[in-house]
């Protein structure tokens, strides 16, 4: 096996972002394309989901199902995700049919056709029910809200299409033109050999990509000491987080408060530092049917921040988040956000914790 990272550019100087990884299972080969700058945080609220909801549709030259079709002939099939930095699409197939899915992908870039009557019978509604599944669950939600308030725009805006906007198939071509530029493509591939996958790419469409400038991550604004309570039937969630620079110290916190919450059989307990282009943010949530299990476990970890020396828990981040997280003195701002999904009246305020 192996890993190496290249670049190619072709006699027209194009900038897509090649390169391939190694997998364990060698029977089964992957494409993934992310596009950089068609992420929730680069457009308007859930116009970003709905591009990726329109991917793998009719194109140009291939209808929707005729390229769903020839991809299971094949032993293939298609995905399509809205990260809040990026559009991730991905292929998987058997390794001999790597030329079809580099074709394949690159026109679903290139040549996607976006038509009124997809949005409004397959893209939208897809993404509707998407948006409903997910916001069922407190803990999501809670994040969401966290993400609203911790940035307000950017990547406060909501990752999934909610229906409060209304878009047309303009808007998504529009967004896919803007976004759909080769400096904003990288491709990876997982079990496929680099030199082949290099060649098909530079002579698919890829190679033809609009060329546009180079993506350049910006900070982005942040904001602490908020308050945001839903009140909603069933479980309820608390979270408390913030925007954060040293995400390695922060994963100590995270190591942390996993490690002196109290233990419980119902609750759902975690903690994390997410990562994007620009930012980071630390959370710590619970969720549960019982909300004064709740209210105990998040007072638990407020007080947690306040006193606890984190720098002893490195070799807990180091095995919680798959790499070598260093020992370090981590200071804790007290003007954390908190959100609260449910039954809103049992969990303590801000200003109580």
């Amino acid at each position: 096996m192996f890993s190496s990272a290249r670049h190619f550019s072709s006699a027209a100087a194009r900038a897509v972002s090649v390169k391939t990884v190694p997998v364990a299972v060698e029977s089964v080969s992957s494409l993934k394309v992310v596009v950089k700058n068609a992420g929730s945080k680069s457009a308007s609220a859930g116009l970003a989901h709905l591009l990726s909801t329109s991917a793998f549709l009719d194109t140009t030259e291939k209808s929707g199902l005729r390229l769903k079709r020839e991809a299971e002939l094949l032993g293939g099939e298609y995905s399509a995700e809205v990260t809040r930095d990026a559009l991730v699409l991905k292929a998987t197939f058997l390794k001999e049919s790597l030329p079809f899915f580099v074709n394949s992908l690159a026109s679903t870039l290139s040549d996607a056709a976006y038509k009124p009557h997809e949005l409004n019978e397959i893209a939208g509604p897809y993404a509707s029910q998407v948006y409903a599944t997910e916001s069922a669950n407190p803990e999501f939600k809670a994040l969401e809200e966290l993400h609203a308030v911790s940035y307000r725009s950017g990547l406060g805006l909501p990752l999934y299409y909610d229906g409060s906007k209304s878009y047309t198939n303009e808007d998504i071509k529009t967004l896919a033109k803007e976004a759909f530029l080769s400096e904003n493509v990288e491709i990876i591939g997982e079990n496929v050999n680099a030199a082949d996958l290099e060649k098909i790419v530079s002579e698919s469409k890829f190679a033809s990509l609009p060329k546009g400038n180079d993506v350049i991550a910006q900070k982005q604004p942040t904001y602490t000491g908020a308050e945001s309570r839903i009140r909603q039937a069933g479980k309820t969630s608390a979270v408390i987080g913030l925007p954060v620079e040293d995400a390695s110290a922060y994963e100590l916190v995270a190591a942390g408060l996993i490690s002196s919450v109290p233990e419980s059989f119902s609750a759902t307990v975690d903690s994390k530092v997410l990562s994007y282009e620009g930012s980071n943010l630390f959370y710590f949530s619970v969720t549960s049917p019982n909300a004064s299990e709740v209210s105990t476990i998040i007072s638990a970890a407020a007080k947690a921040l306040k006193s606890t020396d984190f720098s002893k828990y490195s070799k807990l981040a180091s095995l919680l988040a798959g790499k070598e997280v260093a020992a370090k003195s981590v200071s804790v701002p007290a003007d954390f956000n908190l959100v609260v999904v449910g039954d809103v009246d049992a969990v303590p305020l801000k200003s109580e914790l």
